[in-house]
């Protein structure tokens, strides 16, 4: 199987910032159901985790910087879409929401953190270690 070129990947991310910013921006009718609860908890709440958890990986792909800063420039962008809301006549801030971007956020960047560790494990592993 090939692996996807850098190119690729950054079209990739491009389009899920685009998505994510129609998605935050856009007036989206027909979000009664997002008001229903899954394990006690707001099924929006859990969509904008699952919505923000990529962000990290996707930043990644157009910048690459250190785990750190990519985690604050996606807290960041958690905020700004949900503080244009606040704006928007047709849009609303919830500090709900602006809690749920930063948890999705820093599940993702656990999981980077889990990547690369495990990356650099396995580098480690094949280029020096003798038995």
């Amino acid at each position: 199987m090939m692996k996807p070129t850098m190119g690729t990947m950054r079209k990739v991310a491009v389009l899920y910032f685009v998505a994510l910013l129609l998605l935050m921006w856009l007036p989206l009718n027909g979000v009664a159901a997002l008001n229903t609860y899954v394990f006690g908890l707001r099924a929006d709440h859990l969509l904008h985790a699952s919505v923000y958890l990529p962000c990290i990986f996707f930043l990644g792909w157009l910048a690459p910087l250190p785990a750190w800063a990519l985690w604050l420039l996606s807290l960041c962008f958690g905020g700004v879409t949900e503080g244009v809301q606040y704006l928007l006549p047709y849009r609303g801030f919830d500090v709900n929401d602006l809690m749920a971007n930063a948890i999705g956020v820093s599940l993702g960047a656990m999981a980077l953190l889990f990547l690369r560790r495990k990356k650099s494990l396995e580098k480690t592993k094949t280029n020096g270690t003798i038995d």
